[in-house]
């Protein structure tokens, strides 16, 4: 219980004083899985979009760390408005049985934007057989420091034979939609629609140290 405060006092104190950006709570874009996933312990991810014809963003490059089992971190850059970034979610609560999970994060929650928010969202998945999987995600966004100002998120995941996720998701004033396709355990290629018109492109790359290691 010590460590769970510890680190919700942390995501709090953090999100107030660096900005972020990320392409939601927990879309395969940004975590590098079919179902959104937080990252595995000693993982990392390399990840970068491109948003051409983006209003405020036309590129991010990430890097996130799986620091332990319920918390993983990133940081990277904004190439239009040249800042650094940041982003950081803990897992509260794990799915079991017919409970949800709960997360709780700061980072962007709108997609091609670059604000800071802090965030909780239940998850609930879904596996009906080797080959096709459900992941369905909803909670709530405030922006940072207006906590009065609070908004819905909303999204879902498909993974078909764990290659191919369909997703789309709802960041409180827009829809966006996409396929991400992981032709490798360590690679994945996705493709969007910003706000359901504005096409982008990203890449991410991942590593587990662990495995490397033996590690469990």
């Amino acid at each position: 219980m010590k460590n769970v405060l510890i680190t919700i006092i942390f995501i709090l104190l953090l999100s107030n004083c660096l900005s972020a950006q990320v392409c939601g709570p927990s879309c395969p874009v940004c975590s590098g899985s079919t179902d959104g996933s937080l990252l595995a312990p000693r993982s990392f991810l390399f990840s970068s979009i491109s948003i051409p014809d983006g209003e405020e963003e036309t590129g991010v490059f990430n890097l996130r760390y799986g620091a332990f089992s319920r918390f993983d971190v990133g940081a990277g850059y904004t190439v239009k408005s040249n800042k650094i970034i940041w982003n950081a979610r803990f897992q509260a609560l794990s799915e079991e049985s017919w409970k949800p999970g709960i997360i709780l994060g700061t980072g962007s929650v709108r997609t091609g934007k670059s604000d800071q928010s802090l965030y909780l969202h239940m998850t609930k998945s879904w596996e009906f057989s080797e080959s096709f999987a459900l992941r369905i995600t909803a909670g709530v966004a405030s922006l940072v420091p207006e906590y009065e100002k609070v908004y819905g998120l909303g999204g879902i995941t498909t993974s078909i034979a764990e290659k191919f996720s369909p997703f789309a998701s709802y960041d409180g004033i827009n829809f966006h939609e996409g396929l991400a396709w992981i032709p490798l355990e360590w690679l994945t290629v996705s493709v969007l629609l910003i706000e359901s018109k504005d096409p982008a492109i990203s890449i991410g790359i991942k590593h587990n140290f662990a495995s490397n290691l033996n590690i469990d």
